[in-house]
């Protein structure tokens, strides 16, 4: 009797442990749970790639464009740019340009002179009388004029084209300068240049163009230099015979336009 509980103990404990290592063996199924984890890891992982793109892409979007420079202060003193005036200048650049248009559609140069005169209020007569020039209608004008004082003058809308260079008018804004012409025009130049209420208001408008239009500084060139643009073209064969703003002034121009705005292009 006693052997035969024995047996039925030794079967019972035979039977528990042959659970236990049932138990052992499903208790190793998590094992499988457990080795997924590195696939938890890698999917973590992604989110930590998208953050870096997600960093970089703000690093991008701070690097905010250079800021455009301002407009400094331009007194409107507009000359008579009547529908008359328009149709002269529509008719000059389609003989000259090939085009039937007296509008000035995208700036690409800005060319400086000098007046060769004292004083503005001639200036803007001249420009306002609109005479004929080398025989041809409109007259000439040019989109401003600063004065000796550094009081900028608009006689024309940016939109349409002034006669002020022959060859670029149909690409480029005008801007004349109140100075005599003297002895030669490198020293009327150099007045302008030591001029400092004139040469500061001339560098504001230049670099608020530059940056309005996208012109690059080297594209700012002076009247003597307007026959040498890549932009120059005249159907009739005209060329410019005007030696206003000689290279080297125009150069220092540049110099001081670069150094006054850093963010303008060229």
């Amino acid at each position: 009797m006693r052997a035969a509980l024995l047996a039925v103990l030794a079967a019972l404990l035979l039977a528990v442990g042959f659970l236990g290592g049932r138990a052992v063996s499903s208790g190793g199924e998590p094992a499988a749970v457990t080795r997924t984890v590195p696939v938890t890891s890698t999917l973590t992982e992604t989110p930590t790639v998208t953050v870096t793109q997600t960093e970089t892409e703000t690093e991008t979007e701070t690097q905010a464009p250079p800021p455009p420079v301002a407009r400094p202060a331009i007194t409107q003193d507009p000359i008579p740019y009547t529908a008359a005036r328009r149709a002269e200048m529509a008719a000059y650049a389609q003989r000259h340009y090939g085009i039937d248009t007296s509008r000035l559609s995208h700036p690409r140069l800005i060319v400086l002179h000098f007046t060769a005169s004292s004083s503005y209020p001639g200036v803007h007569a001249t420009f306002a009388n609109d005479t004929p020039n080398n025989g041809e209608l409109p007259g000439t004008c040019a989109h401003f004029v600063v004065d000796q004082d550094g009081t900028i003058y608009q006689q024309a809308p940016l939109d349409v084209m002034c006669r002020h260079a022959i060859g670029v008018n149909d690409r480029s804004v005008g801007i004349e300068m109140v100075q005599e012409t003297g002895p030669s025009s490198s020293w009327a130049d150099q007045q302008i240049l030591a001029r400092a209420p004139q040469i500061h208001s001339v560098l504001a408008l230049v670099g608020w163009l530059c940056s309005r239009y996208g012109i690059p500084v080297r594209d700012v060139i002076g009247h003597s230099m307007v026959n040498d643009s890549r932009f120059f073209r005249d159907n009739e064969g005209w060329r410019n015979d005007h030696t206003d703003w000689q290279p080297a002034d125009v150069a220092r121009v540049r110099a001081m336009l670069r150094a006054r705005y850093p963010s303008l292009t060229g």
